[in-house]
């Protein structure tokens, strides 16, 4: 094959994802605030967001988890979506991973951006991890959706990991396996979060 040849084949394949997202989907059911199905009965999870789950007592995470539902709902429900995939398209429970817009409107950030969901950075999903993590900071200054949630802090540090984006309490077994290579210290649960890192499911900080 020569130079010429090659090259076009390097941008046809650089192109070709593109291809995929360019079809419509339209969704037929809002599960929850990061979470929609198709008229095709694929479940799609948004990349790059964690809105709030139902909790089993009521309370403030109950009333913030049905506000975003009901916010994506407004956005995507019975509407055409167009998908855009990173380097995994599926997680491990086969649902699609997908950037999601709605006419323009690029629904993981806006659920970010009015503060119905957390920036969850995930490798190897990271494309959009900066304006993410932008649109995280905006709504916390702004004590915006679930950010009006103040959570003190309870431990004198926290344990992150730099290349899960996840921050653990000192005495969670999770913190302990991270390698030395992989691990920062915050001293407070703040400031992980507003460079994109998710409190861990576990130890709960």
């Amino acid at each position: 094959m020569n130079r010429k040849l090659f090259g076009l084949f390097l941008v046809f394949l650089i192109a070709l994802p593109s291809l995929a997202y360019s079809k419509d989907y339209v969704v037929r059911r809002v599960i929850d605030g990061d979470t929609v199905v198709l008229e095709s009965g694929e479940t799609v999870r948004y990349i790059g967001v964690d809105a709030p789950e139902m909790a089993k007592k009521k309370g403030g995470a109950e009333f913030f988890a049905r506000e975003a539902t009901r916010f994506n709902k407004r956005l995507v429900l019975l509407k055409k979506v167009r998908l855009e995939f990173d380097q995994e398209k599926k997680d491990a429970y086969g649902r699609l991973l997908a950037y999601v817009y709605v006419k323009g409107v690029f629904v993981n950030g806006e659920l970010v951006r009015q503060g119905y969901a957390r920036a969850m950075i995930k490798p190897p999903n990271t494309r959009y991890k900066d304006m993410l993590i932008s649109y995280q900071r905006e709504a916390m200054e702004k004590d915006a959706g679930l950010w009006q949630e103040k959570k003190k802090d309870t431990e004198r540090s926290y344990v992150g990991n730099k290349r899960a984006y996840t921050f653990h309490r000192p005495s969670c077994p999770s913190a302990a396996k991270i390698p030395p290579k992989n691990r920062i210290m915050f001293t407070t649960r703040t400031d992980p979060i507003k460079i994109g890192y998710t409190p861990c499911r576990r130890c709960k900080p």
